[in-house]
């Protein structure tokens, strides 16, 4: 076998990790349309509350596929050992990321669905806290942790990762905020994939991403 080849065998995923990237990066949107075709896309409870109990059972499988079945260590997709100050810097990374995400869509023209926005911050307030964190915790396991760690080694590198599970993250956000606000979001998950690339910490992104989500929801309507 000549070493091109020997490469090419190399560098193929096993099957753990092709199942693994499926969960991660196809399943959000697969089961985001299965919920809005089963329960409506009506903007309701019982439609977040689902939405949330399948986002934790696919964040605990992929677990089990990184840790059960490709026998990989957690740091694998970016875990760092937690500090004070990633807690911090994540907050600061969060509200320069939400500031600078703002200031480019007006730049741009871009409108935010209000009506949605409005809906999810009449939740109460336990509904949008956990809205936040599963934000955070799932988005952010799947599309930066798993995706850009696992396809960066199969694809060349890490921004040919990242900019496949940017644009994967965008469309999984169709089926909740409908086509026209993708641009909105594909600012900020730029912005976010762009702290992940520079850190590589998943946690730190986990922190930044929720206090992006909090802003909009329990820290805006709790001063309004």
């Amino acid at each position: 076998m000549s070493l091109p080849e020997k490469e090419l065998k190399r560098r193929r995923p096993a099957a753990a990790t092709l199942v693994g990237l499926g969960v991660a990066l196809l399943s959000p949107l697969l089961t985001n349309s299965i919920v809005t075709h089963f329960v409506g896309q009506t903007q309701s409870r019982t439609l977040v509350i689902a939405g949330l109990a399948i986002h934790w059972i696919t964040f605990a499988l992929l677990l089990i596929i990184v840790i059960r079945w490709e026998r990989q260590p957690v740091q694998s997709i970016g875990w760092r050992s937690p500090r004070w100050s990633t807690l911090l810097f994540g907050i600061v990374a969060g509200v320069a990321i939400a500031v600078l995400s703002g200031v480019a869509s007006q730049l741009l023209g871009l409108k935010s669905d209000t009506h949605f926005l409005a809906f999810l911050q009449s939740l109460p307030v336990v509904e949008r806290v956990s809205l936040v964190i599963t934000a955070g915790v799932f988005e952010e396991m799947l599309y930066r942790g798993y995706g850009i760690e696992r396809l960066s080694q199969y694809l060349g590198g890490k921004w040919v990762a990242a900019a496949l599970t940017l644009i994967l993250f965008t469309l999984a956000h169709a089926p909740a905020f409908g086509a026209a606000q993708l641009a909105p979001v594909m600012i900020v998950s730029a912005l976010v994939t762009l702290l992940y690339l520079w850190r590589r910490d998943l946690l730190l992104n986990m922190v930044a991403h929720s206090t992006i989500d909090a802003i909009g929801l329990p820290v805006i309507p709790a001063f309004a």
